[in-house]
């Protein structure tokens, strides 16, 4: 009955149009589960499904690529015919096409409205809240009120968000705006350019070490970001900062340390290094 129930979760999932590109039957249970599918990059996990087997198995799946989420309840299994599964495959595939293009829009909306505000916003208090307790300068930074501005930029060097940062350390992005392959480069880059997630850890590692550092700011985006330095700084030493989130391996649906992970990565696309933090509990005598 259980094989019966998984085999029928696997089949709603190919009807909506994503297939995993590994075994996961196995692993399907009430604990979130992450794989790839066909169609996902080298080393990129879209695909996610958590299947409860109560009495009325149900469950959920979905891809991030394709924008797919979709619940599923035992019973409700449709039967369909080749010709069925190409007219919703082709749907899908028109529905993911309206929504790639209205995306765009929004982003387009949000990129014009931040280069408005970046052309009005002010230098940066040195004295800033933020700076002054993260002990860093405001390099590349303008002022918005009383929030920080740190630009967001494409490989081509056009603006399309902007990153605000209130007194109290929160931050926020453009609504709507875009941020995948999106970077704040502060300095001129030398013989070694850094990559990073964040801003205050960017800037520390540029005033500890006077190297040009370009802020990712996020995990999944570091690779990117390091990509887009290593084209425009091809003879240039790249240098991943980790940030380490061991905290996250105990996380109950995480269960990995993201920041590393995620530096491992970048510097394995591009030949970099990874420079590690030192951990708060170490032991150095």
């Amino acid at each position: 009955m259980e094989q019966d129930t998984v085999a029928a979760f696997l089949s709603a999932m190919e009807a909506a149009g994503m297939r995993p590109a590994e075994p996961i039957a196995d692993r399907l249970g009430s604990d979130l589960i992450r794989f790839a599918c066909d169609g996902d990059g080298k080393g990129k996990r879209n695909g996610w499904a958590i299947l409860h087997m109560d009495a009325t198995p149900a469950g959920a799946f979905g891809n991030y690529r394709l924008q797919i989420s979709e619940r599923w309840r035992a019973g409700t299994v449709e039967r369909l015919t080749p010709k069925e599964r190409r007219e919703r495959a082709a749907r899908y595939r028109a529905e993911k096409v309206k929504r790639d293009a209205a995306k765009l829009a929004e982003q387009g909306e949000a990129a014009e409205q931040c280069r408005v505000r970046w052309a009005n916003a002010k230098s940066a208090d040195p004295s800033h809240p933020y700076l002054d307790r993260k002990r860093v300068s405001g390099e590349g930074l303008l002022q918005e009120g009383n929030r920080l501005l740190v630009p967001m930029f494409d490989a081509g060097g056009v603006l399309w968000n902007l990153q605000a940062i209130a007194p109290d350390g929160s931050k926020r992005f453009a609504k709507g705006g875009r941020q995948a392959g999106l970077f704040c480069l502060i300095g001129q880059p030398d013989a070694v350019v850094m990559v990073g997630e964040g801003f205050a850890t960017c800037a520390a590692a540029r005033r500890a070490t006077g190297h040009a550092v370009a802020v990712g700011f996020s995990a999944k985006n570091l690779t990117a970001t390091a990509l887009a330095m290593q084209a425009a700084y091809p003879d240039c030493d790249l240098v991943i900062l980790a940030d380490d989130d061991a905290h996250l391996i105990d996380h109950p649906t995480i269960k990995a340390n993201v920041g590393l992970e995620a530096a491992r990565a970048a510097a394995q696309a591009v030949g970099g290094r990874v420079a590690l933090p030192v951990r708060e509990d170490s032991n150095n005598g």
